[in-house]
């Protein structure tokens, strides 16, 4: 059984380190949009308010990735066992016709996020992305199919922790 917590720790400090770089981008975005230097001189100068639209989309980066850090940090991390449905913090392991294995981690938030864990390359899906549809209830030994850019692969579920 993987000790989930030390994973946490790893989703979190990349949200924490997007949380800055996204801070910076905001404040750097509303110093602009607010700056003497962007009042329009004419009707079609529009730097100011095109700056001001880039401060309010980075504001609201900020305030997801801060309450993606807040759900992580109180979110209970279950303990599968191996008749357990696949559902929120499963370590999903799933195996394709090739014989490879790919690791998923089942989030409240962070989808698309990848990490590296435990000599694993591993990538947070949520339940709202279709993989993570499709695997939710799912169980030891069960099979789903997608279907990407007109490919369809198949994988089976060889471990959920």
């Amino acid at each position: 059984m993987a000790n989930k917590e030390s994973l946490r720790k790893l989703i979190i400090d990349a949200l924490t380190k997007d949380f800055e770089t996204a801070n910076n981008a905001a404040n750097a975005a509303k110093e602009t949009a607010t700056s003497k230097e962007t009042v329009a001189e004419n009707k079609y100068d529009t730097f100011g308010l095109e700056a001001s639209y880039l401060a309010h989309g980075q504001s609201i980066r900020v305030n997801e990735l801060a309450e993606a850090i807040e759900r992580y940090t109180s979110l209970h991390f279950k303990q599968f066992s191996e008749y357990d449905n696949v559902d929120i913090t499963a370590l999903v392991t799933l195996e394709t016709e090739n014989n490879n294995n790919k690791y998923f981690f089942i989030g409240p938030e962070a989808g698309g996020l990848k990490l590296h864990w435990e000599a694993k390359d591993i990538m947070v899906i949520t339940p709202s992305t279709p993989l993570g549809r499709q695997l939710l209830g799912k169980q030891l030994d069960d099979t789903i199919e997608l279907h990407v850019k007109n490919n369809r692969i198949i994988y089976e579920i060889i471990a959920i922790d």
